[in-house]
């Protein structure tokens, strides 16, 4: 009976004593080093720059529209014409005018010259050449008026009249948008708003338009948020940099800002466990212990790593899974690199 006892508890033994000598492989990685930029990418919109009301100064009937909804105009392109027989006969009646005022004008002061008249006749011929010089011009202004150029260069979006149609002055008979420029708008969260003094550069990238960056300048931050929370920004894009660029496309906003302080490093998320509301990491040492060590985490990189702004130097390695079931200076053994050519260890 006694010997039964201690081959039983002999065996016991060595049984923990081979659970204890368990060691725990586990994924170590080199902490790395993190840019000092940081790039944040958002969904935007391209937008005409302004709409533009086209419309005669004069009143009459349109002659002839030269342009169709869709169509690109140039800066000073004619799109439009009005008849101008009113303004033709009222030209030649103030061309007339101003011809026989001209010639008794000169008379005056020819005369008064050689001081044959009073002043008060001299100032009565100047002052009625003036006006009529005044209505020639008003009516020459208004004959070039009853051409309608576009004032910027931009896409015809509506036209509101058809020839022969009478209209008034100051009446919209084209809208057009202007593409001088494209307005790029985006959305941004107050988190990037508060820190927007950091933000070095805007660019934007449409992929079915173009495979390249396409610079952007700032115009103007919203001053107050929208129900979401998010401010507006309106960027400014230059429709040369890209020609099928188009108002209502979609675009990715990419926004570079610097990081604060002085370099960083960056470790996978995984890589993160809290204990007792401070950030931890298991630092891997040679001699195949872990150690556990706190840190100081900073952004996001997007790549699925934060920024570490204290804590870790480049090179270090540390564990970046499983992080929760280890304990301090626990011996692990590191997880073979998986080989690019040898997916699935088959090799």
């Amino acid at each position: 009976m006694l010997l039964t006892i201690f081959v039983l508890l002999w065996g016991c033994g060595s049984n923990k004593k081979e659970q204890n000598e368990i060691i725990r492989k586990v994924k170590i990685e080199s902490v790395q080093q993190a840019d000092s930029l940081s790039v944040k990418n958002y969904s935007g919109i391209i937008k005409g720059a302004s709409e533009v009301n086209l419309a005669f100064r004069v009143a009459g009937p349109i002659q002839k529209i030269l342009v169709k909804e869709g169509d690109f105009v140039k800066k000073g392109q004619l799109v439009g014409r009005m008849d101008t027989r009113d303004y033709e006969v009222q030209l030649q009646v103030a061309q007339a005018q101003h011809d026989q005022v001209e010639a008794e004008a000169g008379r005056v002061m020819e005369l008064y010259s050689r001081k044959s008249v009073n002043e008060n006749d001299y100032d009565k011929a100047v002052s009625g050449l003036k006006m009529v010089g005044a209505q020639l011009k008003n009516a020459k202004d208004q004959l070039n008026d009853t051409q309608l150029r576009a004032p910027v260069s931009g896409y015809i979006q509506k036209v509101n009249f058809i020839e022969n149609e009478l209209i008034d002055a100051g009446m919209p008979v084209i809208s057009m948008i202007d593409v001088e420029y494209f307005q790029v708008e985006v959305e941004i969260p107050v988190s990037l708003y508060v820190d927007r003094d950091a933000i070095i550069s805007f660019s934007a990238f449409q992929p079915i338009a173009s495979n390249k960056a396409l610079p952007l300048q700032l115009l103007s931050y919203s001053k107050k948020a929208n129900n979401n929370q998010l401010y507006k920004v309106q960027l400014r894009l230059d429709p040369a940099s890209q020609l099928q660029l188009a108002p209502g496309m979609d675009i990715q906003v990419n926004i570079e800002l610097a990081t604060n302080g002085g370099p960083q490093t960056c470790v996978p998320l995984t890589a993160l466990f809290s204990d007792k509301g401070k950030t931890f990491v298991w630092v891997y040492q040679p001699n195949q212990i872990i150690q556990k060590r706190e840190v100081v985490t900073g952004r996001l990189t997007g790549d699925g790593r934060i920024r570490i702004t204290e804590g870790l130097q480049p090179k270090e390695q540390i564990v970046v899974a499983g992080v929760n079931n280890l304990s301090d200076n626990e011996k692990v053994e590191p997880l073979e690199a998986v080989v690019e050519t040898n997916v699935g260890g088959l090799l």
